[in-house]
């Protein structure tokens, strides 16, 4: 990439300070897009956000014959679970019924919504309480739900999580397992006669570790003979799924890449060993990137250095080499796929629009828009559009980002000099960058900001070996790889030397804080509930990530100096450069305490500093006006601060 074009010659606004069409409020109402998809017995339902209702999530159809979608959860429900905090698979459709965990009480609701159906006023059939539902499958011949069940009726300790049947006929909750930490994934084979699920220890996080299960159901529905199948400490098994012939599925990183498996017989199989990887990190339960045909062939979404695409193995390559089939792509991101006869449905992001829901059909070899919108003209001359940039890490790794230019059709003939740049830090840390479009990218570099979204080590989409270079190292090599970003792009004239920002929220926000405190690259930050103290936040932070910090920093002890070294909070001396903070009063991941003792002491010693909390707001913002309010105040604090 070429820097920015010289002046003309006429008069130039500066860097910063360019207008732009996308504003804070855009970025707002750009959450109001579809959240996540199923499909089931030929029948799509997606969840889609509505921004204008502090983030409620609601679940939409396309009925046969319609044109228009038709919402089926309207307000006051809130389709969101909480299950490790984080939630996920919150609905489940049977192709007559919807059953649903509505975020306000974290109830199961029961919605009949066929054909045939009046779908008059959900019914909750959970008891109230402090219970928690998510990741549900239907259990047809003993007319029953299976899930996950998270339990907080004990406050002084951990909740606990099993795994249940809800018997609708009697209203009675059965446990089927528990003992284990977490459980995901439960999956019930086309027989009816086995379920297979995943379960988790501490301290693992589920990229880490899981193990994959399979057990007869007797008469009465409970489980016998469980038998572990695959998964250990060093590997990690995502998305168990019965195909016809009763055949297990699942996804494991035993050869470094999510690849895909069959179990059958009691004989595992790799089915397409390749570099690339099929899943994404378990962050949020529910995913579903590949799916099986009715004639046994594979469907599955996947990334590569390349980006995001879909391919098929078909059964009759089953055990060869190099048996995966292109079909479609590149896209900058897929978040879910299903297969229906001889359709693909899939949610795709698109770096000119929001995301889309499309349906591909195989025959025709054609594919259709089913909701979301395409590129709007509105962004024709303000949208960046990215490109990956390599380069080498200290520690002789290649990683990438992508980089946005600093893009306004107003201003096309001003440029002059290399702009300034931020850093954006995505959070996980186990998360990485994509090229779908984000407006809270946009709204910067269209106000004259280049923007760099770095997948430092241990990001995910490269393999485990990348994921696991974090650990031990959190805090030191994703630092030095923001800084070498940084360096790297200034090098290349394509950032301003003294014009440097870092921004980044969780834990995105911890690798903020660290730049600013153990490097002098940085000219300025932005942390959005971002960490500050280590050993706080592992004796605090909720069951699922109650050991992360402890991988991270390969330290089990939390009294060892690890903690100290790695703090921001405990090396404010070091800490002069103006950082503003953003912070949800009901954050439960990253409490406000993290923030709250950070900016007093960076006040006592007459650093710059800004702090702005949202007494609504957990982790993650959901209302309008806050975000709106957070934007603006960040692009303000910027050109104060840095002269723009």
């Amino acid at each position: 990439m070429s820097p920015p074009k010289s002046s003309t010659g006429q008069s130039s606004v500066p860097y910063g300070d360019w207008q732009s069409p996308i504003t804070a409020a855009m970025v707002a109402q750009q959450r109001s897009s579809v959240h996540d998809i199923i499909c089931t017995k030929g029948s799509l339902l997606w969840l889609k956000c509505m921004s204008e209702e502090n983030g409620r999530l609601s679940l939409h159809t396309l009925p046969k014959g319609a044109i228009n979608a038709s919402e089926l959860t309207p307000s006051p429900y809130n389709v969101r679970s909480k299950v490790h905090e984080y939630g996920g698979a919150a609905y489940l459709y049977t192709g007559t019924d919807l059953y649903f965990s509505n975020f306000s009480d974290q109830r199961l609701y029961h919605l009949p919504v066929g054909d045939a159906a009046d779908t008059g006023t959900p019914r909750p059939i959970t008891p109230p309480g402090p219970f928690r539902y998510a990741d549900a499958v239907w259990d047809a011949a003993r007319h029953r739900i299976i899930c996950v069940k998270e339990d907080h009726s004990v406050a002084s300790v951990k909740p606990t999580n099993t795994l249940v049947a809800i018997c609708l006929k009697y209203g009675h909750t059965q446990t089927l397992s528990s003992g284990a930490d977490f459980y995901a994934s439960p999956s019930i084979s086309p027989c009816g006669s086995k379920l297979s699920w995943l379960s988790w220890m501490h301290p693992h996080m589920p990229w880490d570790s899981t193990y994959l299960w399979l057990a007869e159901l007797d008469e009465t529905g409970h489980l016998a003979s469980s038998t572990h199948i695959a998964g250990n400490d060093s590997e990690s098994i995502v998305q168990p799924r019965w195909g016809n012939q009763n055949i297990l599925y699942f996804i494991s990183d035993k050869s470094n890449w999510w690849n895909i498996y069959s179990f059958k017989d009691g004989v595992i199989t790799p089915l397409c060993p390749t570099q690339a990887e099929f899943a994404k990190p378990m962050w949020v339960l529910g995913q579903h990137t590949y799916d099986i045909t009715e004639q046994g062939d594979i469907i599955a979404a996947y990334i590569n250095e390349n980006g995001y695409y879909i391919g098929r193995i078909s059964k009759q390559d089953f055990g060869k080499s190099s048996a995966l089939e292109p079909l479609l792509g590149p896209y900058p991101d897929i978040k879910k796929l299903y297969t229906d006869k001889d359709k693909i449905f899939f949610l795709a992001g698109q770096k000119l629009g929001e995301d889309l829901i499309l349906e591909h059909n195989l025959s025709a070899r054609s594919t259709l828009r089913l909701a979301g919108s395409p590129p709007s003209p509105l962004y024709a001359g303000y949208i960046s559009q990215s490109e990956t940039l390599t380069f080498e890490t200290k520690d002789g790794s290649t990683i990438n980002g992508c980089y946005y230019s600093p893009t306004n059709a107003r201003y096309n003939d001003q440029f002059s000099g290399a702009p300034p740049l931020i850093i954006k830090t995505h959070g996980g840390p186990s998360s990485s960058a994509t090229s779908s479009l984000d407006l809270s990218i946009q709204f910067w570099s269209s106000r004259g900001f280049a923007v760099f979204d770095v997948n430092y080590r241990g990001s995910t989409g490269f393999g485990r070996v990348n994921r696991m270079k974090l650990y031990g190292a959190w805090g030191i090599a994703d630092v030095e790889d923001c800084s070498y970003a940084a360096n790297f792009l200034v090098g290349a004239g394509l950032a301003h030397p003294e014009k440097l920002i870092i921004r980044g929220h969780s834990a995105g926000g911890y690798t903020t804080l660290a730049a600013l405190t153990y490097s002098d690259t940085f000219h300025a930050g932005a942390s959005y509930y971002g960490i500050s103290d280590l050993k706080a936040l592992a004796e605090e932070c909720h069951k699922f990530e109650s050991c992360y910090v402890q991988q991270l920093l390969n330290e089990t002890n939390l009294s060892a100096t690890v903690y100290h070294d790695r703090s921001p909070l405990s090396h404010l001396r070091h800490l002069r450069t103006p950082v503003i903070f953003f912070q949800g009063a009901q954050d439960k991941v990253v409490p406000p305490n993290q923030a709250q003792k950070m900016v007093s002491a960076l006040r006592e010693n007459n650093t710059t500093v800004e702090y702005f909390e949202f007494k609504d707001e957990a982790h993650g913002f959901r209302n309008n006006a806050n975000i709106e309010t957070a934007l603006n105040a960040e692009l303000l604090f910027y050109k104060k601060n840095l002269n723009l």
